[in-house]
C-alpha cells in the first residue's frame, strides 16, 4: 500500500499529459486517464526500486532525478529526431542514395536498469540508428551512415541520460564493427 502512495506524484504528471494530448474532458476519457496513469506509475514503480537506487533509499523514486535536465531531454531528443528525419529523408531521396551501414557497439557506464532502457528506446527513435542487441551493459546498434556511428561513438546521448540519474559515465566505449 506504501508504494502504491508514493507513486501518486508519478501518476498525476503521467495524468496530466494524458489531458494534454487528448484535450477531452468528458468523463469517460478522464476515468481511462486515471486507471491508465495509475497503472502505468505503479507498474513503472517497480523500474525505480531495481538497484542500484536511484537517489534515496525510500519510497521516493523521483528524489534523484535531475529535474532541469529530465523537463528538457524531452525537447533535446525531438529535436535530434527532427535533424536525424531530415537527414534519412536526404539519403533516401538522393539518386545515388550514399548509404554505408555500419554496426557500432557501445558499453556505456549507466548503473541504472531504467538509464540503459531510456538509452536504448532514444537510440531506437533517432532515425538512423536501431538498438539491435542489449546483453548486459553492451548494445549492439546498427547506423544507416557513419555520421549517425560517429553520433554513437562521441558519446553524447549516453551523458545526458547519465545526468539525469546522477548517474557517473565516463562516455562510451565504441568497438565499430563493418
Amino acid at each position: 500500500m506504501r508504494r502504491f502512495l508514493s507513486t501518486w506524484p508519478s501518476a498525476a504528471a503521467l495524468f496530466a499529459f494524458w489531458v494534454l494530448l487528448s484535450g477531452k474532458l468528458d468523463a469517460a476519457h478522464l476515468t481511462a486517464g486515471v486507471v491508465s496513469a495509475a497503472v502505468i506509475a505503479v507498474a513503472a514503480s517497480r523500474l525505480w526500486a531495481l538497484p542500484p537506487t536511484i537517489g534515496s533509499e525510500d519510497l521516493r523514486p523521483f528524489r534523484g532525478l535531475h529535474w532541469g535536465p529530465a523537463l528538457a531531454y524531452p525537447f533535446w531528443l525531438a529535436w535530434e529526431v527532427l535533424l536525424s528525419s531530415v537527414a534519412v529523408a536526404r539519403l533516401v531521396l538522393h539518386p545515388r542514395m550514399p548509404i554505408a551501414p555500419e554496426l557500432v557497439r557501445i558499453r556505456p557506464r549507466l548503473p541504472h536498469l531504467l538509464a540503459r532502457l531510456t538509452l536504448a528506446n532514444s537510440i531506437t527513435l533517432t532515425p538512423g540508428t536501431v538498438t539491435l542487441d542489449v546483453s548486459g551493459s553492451e548494445f549492439l546498434v546498427h547506423a544507416l551512415t557513419p555520421a549517425s556511428a560517429g553520433s554513437l561513438k562521441t558519446g553524447s546521448i549516453q551523458r545526458r541520460i547519465a545526468g539525469l540519474f546522477q548517474a557517473r559515465d565516463d562516455g562510451p566505449e565504441p568497438e565499430a564493427r563493418p
